[in-house]
């Protein structure tokens, strides 16, 4: 899927990090991110952000990039998926120190953004608002980060509910937000969410 990507995204500069080999899948798990040629990526890589168990995927991609008007960070996070209930756990809240740490004396605008696996009412996700970052799916008033096809993938299984959340967008202060918008579609089982800022 990403080749095939990044022969469509050809303005785009890909930046990939191979995740967990999923053996009972026969799938090799990763991250990308594609960043506009235009804008010059000066370093990026990846870090653990909770300890790899079987059938874990996920961490979190960096890139410092410069635009225009000075530098500035994105972090492509993927967080733990279990529990599937998405509550606090203390793996989630190691996962958020570690992201708001690492970012922490980092010069530059931020933009930390992804699945957290997280409920929005959870320790986990209030963590990144108490640093100084703005929760744009609060801010914004999203009704959900999740659809259909996701509700009917885990309908069977046993004390199911109905996630509305597992996505966020996090600022640092200093971002000039023009919007922020997770249009509903189906093409995934999370939705997209769009950031229109000034860089």
């Amino acid at each position: 899927m990403h080749g095939q990507l990044s022969k469509i995204l050809k303005e785009f500069e890909s930046v990939y990090d191979k995740g967990t080999l999923l053996k009972e899948i026969g799938t090799m798990c990763g991250q990308a991110v594609f960043a506009s040629k235009k804008i010059k990526l000066i370093t990026s890589g990846k870090i653990q952000i909770y300890p790899q168990l079987k059938n874990d995927m996920g961490f979190m991609q960096y890139l410092k990039l410069q635009s225009s008007n000075g530098e500035f960070w994105l972090g492509n996070v993927h967080g733990k998926a279990i529990p599937g209930t998405k509550i606090d756990t203390p793996v989630r809240i190691k996962q958020s120190e570690k992201i708001i740490n690492f970012f922490k004396n980092k010069n530059g605008l931020k933009i930390v953004g992804g699945d957290f696996n997280l409920n929005p009412d959870t320790q986990s996700i209030k963590m990144f608002e108490k640093a100084g970052y703005r929760n744009l799916v609060r801010e914004f008033k999203i009704k959900a980060t999740r659809n259909k096809i996701s509700w009917k993938q885990f309908q069977n299984e046993p004390g199911f509910v109905k996630q509305y959340f597992a996505d966020y967008v996090f600022v640092s202060s200093d971002v000039k937000v023009i919007s922020f918008k997770v249009p509903y579609m189906e093409i995934s089982n999370h939705l997209p969410q769009i950031l229109e800022c000034e860089l």
